[in-house]
């Protein structure tokens, strides 16, 4: 993005190509602004940007533990709900699924 930038009173003037139509572009933005842009396009290595995938997903719970432990912060556990207990037509005891059978595979 940069390839010339300038500083002045906490305001950072920089050129950048246009990705649409190529040209080079000239924007001046406050000091803060132009690290917040920055830092949309940096992130430590094996990290996803969250507004593409969440670490708060359901199946992220390794990365959203490193999360806590990155920022010493530690979220409560969820707990989870009990799972329906499958009862056996013929004696009424408790069922153990040993696996799931696809639909249409005989």
């Amino acid at each position: 993005m940069c390839c010339n930038s300038d500083n002045q009173d906490g305001r950072v003037t920089f050129m950048y190509i246009d990705g649409k139509t190529k040209e080079m572009c000239r924007r001046t933005l406050k000091g803060e602004e132009f690290l917040h842009l920055i830092l949309l396009h940096v992130l430590p290595r094996g990290f996803r940007r969250a507004r593409d995938y969440g670490f708060l997903h359901g199946n992220a719970k390794k990365l959203l533990f490193l999360v806590q432990m990155i920022l010493h912060v530690r979220i409560m556990a969820i707990v989870l709900r009990p799972r329906p207990v499958f009862k056996c037509p013929h004696c009424g005891k408790p069922m153990k699924i040993l696996g799931i059978k696809p639909v249409g595979t005989g």
